[in-house]
């Protein structure tokens, strides 16, 4: 009931991104979605307990970053030669042959953009429980949605499968503990994507302001 009242308090409109139909100041219940009545496409969902576990995935794709990032990937061997290629490796590779600006891009594809996505997440998650952090919780949820189209895990790991089938017949390929690592962060990614819910943030930070109106409304005398 507080969260309807607030909701009506706003005066906002939300529409359907696929027909452009008004549904009002509707929200999904938690744990549910809500439905556009005319094309059935998903407006909204509301995941259960999302702020919490957005919280738990996001502190530990954090400590996961730090053995995928530095343990090595893959074991590749030809005869008497081998070498171990990590997360890092072919960043380096690429700047010592000069290719800056490709370098550049998949450091901050591969690295900086993931790490950053789960840190502003876990800020995210855990900030909006305090008052005093709305306001950088407020502008860490607009700087989200800005990197989270850059953290491209998913598409490192493409690269990764397909060197593993294509070089076999080349060599020795062994996988090592730095690719389970690397797939477990990549599952936690796309989980926190599943648990993130930023309308849940919102509406926090909202009751949380209404609340303290209505307290300080309550200390004025006339």
């Amino acid at each position: 009931m507080e969260q309807s009242a607030t909701d009506s308090a706003s005066g906002w409109q939300r529409a359907c991104h696929e027909c452009d139909l008004l549904l009002g100041n509707n929200n999904a219940p938690p744990g549910g979605k809500l439905v556009c009545p005319r094309c059935s496409a998903v407006i909204h969902r509301n995941p259960a307990r999302s702020i919490h576990y957005t919280a738990a995935l996001s502190i530990s794709g954090l400590l996961l970053f730090i053995p995928a990032a530095t343990l090595p990937l893959l074991n590749f061997s030809i005869i008497a030669f081998g070498s171990e290629n990590t997360l890092l490796n072919g960043v380096f590779s690429l700047f010592g042959a000069g290719y800056i600006w490709l370098a550049s891009l998949v450091l901050f594809c591969s690295v900086v953009a993931p790490f950053t996505r789960f840190l502003l997440l876990a800020f995210i998650s855990l900030g909006c429980l305090w008052g005093a952090l709305d306001r950088p919780v407020s502008r860490a949820v607009r700087w989200y949605q800005h990197i989270k189209e850059w953290a491209m895990l998913d598409v490192y790991m493409l690269g990764v499968l397909v060197a593993l089938i294509k070089m076999q017949s080349l060599g020795k390929m062994v996988v090592e503990s730095g690719l389970y690592c690397f797939v477990g962060l990549m599952v936690l990614s796309n989980l926190t994507l599943l648990s993130f819910d930023q309308q849940s943030v919102w509406r926090r930070m909202a009751r949380r302001r209404a609340a303290a109106a209505v307290t300080d409304a309550g200390g004025v005398t006339p």
